[in-house]
């Protein structure tokens, strides 16, 4: 039986991924940075600490035959307010104890979970793995950095390396824009969006598990990173309609310009520049919310056989009835 090690097992991707795989068998070991932060079986190995710690990573990798790495600094909506050193002390020294503690450990297995923000903020098109790196944000450089550490333990050793770069995922969860979009809409906050061409990636986190067991269950690894999405990318305009009729809400009477919404973006802009404070819509997120950011899980599904079966449209009911649990 393989014994697996998940960071970050105390959030929305760490506690769906644990779960999951302790229904396939595996033995796991879940690390998390607050006691009582998640309620598992007993069955699960808990250890409490911090990847900031190099004798914490050690410890938690010793005697596992995989470690599947999430913990990480979160990208920022503003990332004014998450430090360069936030980034660097976690999402790129963490994961460098995490390797260090993985080889002396006698580790096979190495996944960490990287970001399509690596690739840049927009595509032209669909993007797959060949295409190269361009972040832009503080954030996605310290994933890429990640990922080169992680490339270059997985070279000539015994420990086989590999990132997983994901969109946005989503689920049953408070956190994210996607839940905020959702209340937006639902208080009558999210103006109703004209039609936007341009498409986005996503992933269901029940994909991202099934993502994650196909890596595990291969020897090898043909790339140094693989892409994971969702089978079928939607425009931010297809999403807004699919939550809205999710909601119960008639279809829109109307729907806002594009222009009209470039001009409140550039007034949010000297919002920003004047008062210093993050404005609901600037010309940076408005980009992020109209622009295409599509990128092709193609490799992953040839190479080892990821099959990604849930939809946005399966997850829309469940994150309604979520999201309006999470009101009461």
């Amino acid at each position: 039986m393989t014994s697996v090690l998940v960071t970050g097992a105390g959030g929305f991707l760490g506690s769906a991924l644990v779960n999951d795989l302790l229904e396939s068998g595996y033995d796991v070991r879940a690390l998390v940075r607050h006691p009582g932060s998640s309620s598992y079986p007993k069955s699960v190995e808990m250890i409490v600490g911090d990847i900031r710690d190099p004798h914490c990573a050690k410890q938690a990798s010793a005697g596992c035959d995989a470690v599947v790495h999430l913990a990480g600094q979160a990208h920022a909506l503003d990332d004014d307010h998450v430090s360069d050193q936030d980034y660097q002390s976690i999402n790129v020294d963490g994961t460098k104890h995490l390797l260090d503690g993985a080889v002396a450990g006698g580790v096979r297995t190495f996944i960490f979970a990287s970001s399509v923000k690596v690739f840049g903020e927009t595509t032209t098109g669909s993007v797959d793995e060949s295409a190269p790196p361009a972040p832009q944000s503080p954030y996605a450089r310290s994933k890429w950095m990640a990922e080169q550490l992680v490339a270059s333990y997985g070279k000539g050793g015994s420990l086989a390396t590999l990132s997983l770069r994901l969109p946005l995922v989503y689920g049953p969860t408070e956190k994210g824009n996607l839940y905020r979009m959702i209340a937006a809409i639902d208080r009558g906050k999210f103006p109703p969006l004209p039609p936007v061409q341009a498409v986005r990636s996503m992933l269901h986190v029940k994909n991202f598990v099934l993502a994650v067991r196909a890596v595990l269950q291969s020897d090898r690894f043909l790339k140094p990173m693989y892409v994971a999405t969702d089978a079928k990318p939607y425009s931010i305009t297809e999403v807004y309609d699919l939550l809205r009729r999710g909601l119960g809400l008639p279809p829109p009477l109307s729907r806002v310009p594009l222009w009209a919404l470039s001009v409140g973006g550039q007034c949010g802009d000297i919002v920003q520049a004047l008062l210093r404070k993050t404005a609901p819509l600037s010309s940076t997120t408005l980009e992020k919310l109209i622009g295409q950011a599509w990128y092709s899980p193609e490799a992953l599904i040839r190479d080892k056989g990821y099959q990604p079966g849930y939809t946005f449209e399966d997850a829309v009911p469940e994150l309604i009835r979520h999201y309006r649990s999470s009101l009461s």
